[in-house]
Parts: structure tokens; sequence; C-alpha cells
């Protein structure tokens, strides 16, 4: 059975639907490269953080993990877009916010789940 959604779910939620928004503005040339691995990434993070949330704790590292990498991969192809002026600095700084929130969570409930696999 599926626990309640934590606030990361919501968070991943939010910045995956902003995500849709900041490609949307991509140049045509990017939307369906850059553009798209972006909102790949962004949907490969919140289904393994739903299925971390729908497992036992002892196994929740393992989907964490995976989820972890994915979102570093995600803020750096973010980053990229960035340094190509594909996304404004304001768009950006906004994204920037989001992730330090939603990395603080991913990363914590990560270090939690370490402990319970022991």
């Amino acid at each position: 059975m599926v626990k309640k959604n934590p606030p990361l779910y919501l968070a991943l939620y939010k910045l995956q639907k902003y995500l849709y928004v900041v490609v949307k503005y991509f140049p045509k040339e990017y939307k369906h490269t850059l553009g798209k691995d972006i909102l790949s990434l962004g949907w490969e993070v919140l289904d393994l953080v739903i299925e971390s949330n729908g497992i036992e704790n002892e196994k929740k590292h393992i989907p964490l993990t995976s989820a972890c990498i994915y979102f570093d991969k995600l803020k750096m192809r973010l980053r990229f877009a960035y340094e190509l002026k594909i996304i404004s600095h304001k768009r950006y700084s906004f994204l920037i916010k989001m992730n330090e929130d939603i990395g603080n969570m991913l990363f914590g409930w990560k270090k939690w789940s370490e402990g319970k696999a022991l």
C-alpha cells in the first residue's frame, strides 16, 4: 500500500510542471534534444521517489540512490542550458532554489534510508 505523499514528492511534482514551462520556450534545435532529456530526467527522479515511498524502509535506499544520481544529471543539464543562454537568469535562479530544497530532502531521505538498511 502506498503511503501518504511526502513533501519531496510534491516538490518534485512542482518542479516537473515548471520544467515543462521552461522547455516550452527552448529554441527548436534544443527542444527535442536537451529539452527532452531534462523532462525525462525529471520524470525519472519523480518515479523513483514514488517507488521509494511505496516500499519497506529497509529497501528504500536502492531507488533513492538512483534518484540522487538522476537528480544530479538533471541539475547538470539545467546548468548547461543556462550556460547556453537557453534558460533565462530569472528562471535559472528559481530552478536553483527549487533544486536546493529538493536536494536537501532527497539526500536527507537517502541518508536516513541507508541507516535503515543496515
